[in-house]
This record gives C-alpha cells, sequence and structure tokens, in this order.
C-alpha cells in the first residue's frame, strides 16, 4: 500500500474543507437566508471533502489491523462507490427541485457541466463498485482515482461558491 499518496490526498481534501468553509462562505453570511440550492451545495462541499478525508486515511489502520489488501480495497471501494451514487442522487434530486421552483438562475454553473459531473460521478460509482463485485480488477489506483474524481467534484462544488460571489458583486 502507497500511504504517502493516501496522506496526500487527506492533506488536499483538509485544505480544501477548511479554506471553502473560512474563505468562501463567510463572506456570504451577510446575506439574510440562504436558498436551498447554496444550501445544498454547501453541504455537498462539506461532505465531499470530509469523506474524501475519511476515506483516504480508512486503509491505514485496517492495513495495521493485518486485512488483507483485496479486503482492504474492496471495502473502501464499496465505501466509496456507494458514496459517489448516493451524493449524485442528493445533487440531482435538488437540481430537479431547482428547476420545478424556478431557481436555477442561483447556480452559475452552465447546466451542461453539471449534468457532465452527474454523470462522471455516476459512472465512477458503478466502476467501484464493478471492482468490488470482481468484475474490474480492486486495487489502490483505482480507488485512488475515485478519490482524486471525488476531489475534482469538491472544486466544481467551490467554483459554484465563487461563482455566487461573483454574481453578488455583480447584482450590488
Amino acid at each position: 500500500m502507497n500511504e504517502a499518496v493516501l496522506y496526500a490526498i487527506a492533506g488536499v481534501a483538509v485544505t480544501f474543507a477548511g479554506f471553502a468553509g473560512v474563505v468562501v462562505v463567510l463572506p456570504l453570511r451577510d446575506m439574510p437566508t440562504w436558498s436551498p440550492t447554496e444550501v445544498r451545495m454547501l453541504l455537498l462541499l462539506i461532505g465531499d471533502s470530509l469523506i474524501v478525508l475519511f476515506l483516504a486515511l480508512l486503509p491505514v489502520p485496517l492495513s495495521l489491523a493485518n486485512w488483507s489488501t483485496t479486503a482492504i480495497w474492496s471495502l473502501c471501494s464499496a465505501l466509496l462507490g456507494s458514496w459517489f451514487i448516493v451524493g449524485d442522487v442528493l445533487a440531482f434530486r435538488g437540481e430537479l427541485q431547482d428547476r420545478r421552483t424556478n431557481r436555477l438562475d442561483i447556480n452559475p454553473l452552465p447546466g451542461p457541466i453539471r449534468y457532465g459531473i452527474y454523470l462522471i460521478a455516476l459512472i465512477m460509482g458503478v466502476v467501484l463498485w464493478l471492482s468490488v463485485l470482481g468484475v474490474l480488477p480492486v486495487g489502490q489506483a483505482l480507488y485512488v482515482l475515485g478519490l482524486m474524481v471525488l476531489l475534482a467534484i469538491a472544486a466544481g462544488e467551490f467554483v459554484f461558491f465563487i461563482g455566487r460571489m461573483l454574481q453578488q458583486d455583480r447584482d450590488q
């Protein structure tokens, strides 16, 4: 197991979560209320970052407990794959609610980019589960790729808040 890679990903996740929470969210706090879209995106950003942190570190204690590498990567891939699918369903469900209530103007990310992210998340979740089920090889490489994809999705969620700040500046 290459622990250095996992530690590096965990470090990026912590930095991302902290930076997002302190620098991005606090300037938006002077708004009287947060829209459901903003609350959902904030929860996804923090959730994705903390899940990457937890899942990047999880293989280490499992390895210290003498779990086999197959068992470690199978469990970790199942957890990460499950989050990709659950998080994707939550995000897409929120997108549909935004569409129904005509709140799409709140999201500065264009629709095709958002739908591409949903598709990538779903594919990554399915690929991770296919590795758990033995259809694809299970291992650290695919797992690390999944963690990196989830960090990229968190970056997109971060861009949402940057875009919202720019929209507020333009509206004032």
